[in-house]
């Protein structure tokens, strides 16, 4: 489970710094903003970016509680 959080994380990682790469290259930046607006993301940028922070998020969650119960096999 966690390698699909590790996985998703990093897709979203990649989506995110892609639109942000095309924006920027066709000097597009501004459309980018707001990422988010009204209690919800806006725009592929502002899905994959938060996207990307709940996955890590969990990602690090899933692998620090793995480290846990290896610890807790040892005992």
């Amino acid at each position: 489970m966690r390698r699909w959080f590790y996985g998703g994380a990093l897709i979203s990682w990649i989506v995110a710094a892609g639109a942000f790469i095309q924006a920027d290259l066709h000097h597009h930046l501004l459309s980018l903003v707001p990422i988010i607006a009204y209690n919800r993301p806006q725009g592929i940028f502002g899905w994959s970016l938060v996207l990307a922070v709940v996955l890590t998020g969990l990602s690090i969650s899933a692998y620090k509680q793995h480290q846990y119960l290896l610890k807790q096999q040892r005992k």
